[in-house]
């Protein structure tokens, strides 16, 4: 439990300086929109937990998208991202409750409207088109999987599914709608506050059986 602990402040004060250091324009560093994601999936593997290594494996895949979108790759970023989903698809679905809430549905079913009457149609390319559907349709499913989650801290990944969901949209929106004011802030904190959030519980779901094993 305290090796739990000591990994988990240490990441968290990294991470928080990565923001920073993402946020400051003097700091010009390569790819640095990726060094927060890319910590969370290092201090997840490094916990040495198998019930966690999809969560990390979400983490190293979203800092590959990352990149891309430096590189301004969009559909290899989709790409990475897509991958990203599955694995925390993988995660949570296996622990979720198989009938469908109306909750859920609520919320997935309007959202997979607003991609394919307000999005897809505007996407300019075929390929581009097909990419933001499939991208589209994975993150409504790694939503819906986590809506649907039964475990222990489902607030809280619902929370950080809901800003992943938003950051993504709000992404969607300037690039395909319309300009979002103050467009990398709000992309990046909702961002970046998912993904810590995602560490953060599912760190606390390992938590418990670390601590019984010490």
């Amino acid at each position: 439990m305290r090796r739990f602990s000591g990994i988990f402040v240490l990441t968290t004060l990294l991470f928080a300086a990565g923001a920073v250091v993402f946020f400051t324009k003097a700091a010009a560093l390569p790819y640095k929109v990726a060094y927060p994601v890319l910590l969370l999936g290092l201090s997840t593997f490094l916990l040495r937990r198998k019930e966690l290594y999809l969560i990390g494996l979400a983490f190293l895949l979203s800092a590959a998208g990352d990149v891309m979108g430096a590189r301004h790759w969009f559909i290899p970023q989709m790409a990475f991202f897509a991958l990203a989903h599955v694995a925390y698809i993988r995660w949570f679905l296996p622990r979720a409750r198989r009938t469908p809430r109306i909750g859920s549905l609520a919320v997935v079913i309007p959202l997979l409207v607003f991609l394919f009457v307000v999005i897809v149609p505007r996407a300019p390319f075929p390929a581009e088109c097909i990419g933001v559907a499939v991208y589209g349709l994975v993150i409504a499913g790694m939503l819906y999987s986590v809506l649907q989650y039964d475990g222990a801290c489902a607030v809280g990944f619902r929370c950080a599914a809901l800003l992943f969901v938003f950051s993504d949209a709000a992404i969607a929106w300037n690039r395909f709608v319309g300009p979002v004011p103050a467009h990398t802030w709000v992309v990046m904190i909702t961002y970046y506050l998912a993904q810590y959030l995602f560490f953060r519980f599912a760190l606390t779901t390992a938590a418990s059986p670390a601590e019984a094993e010490s």
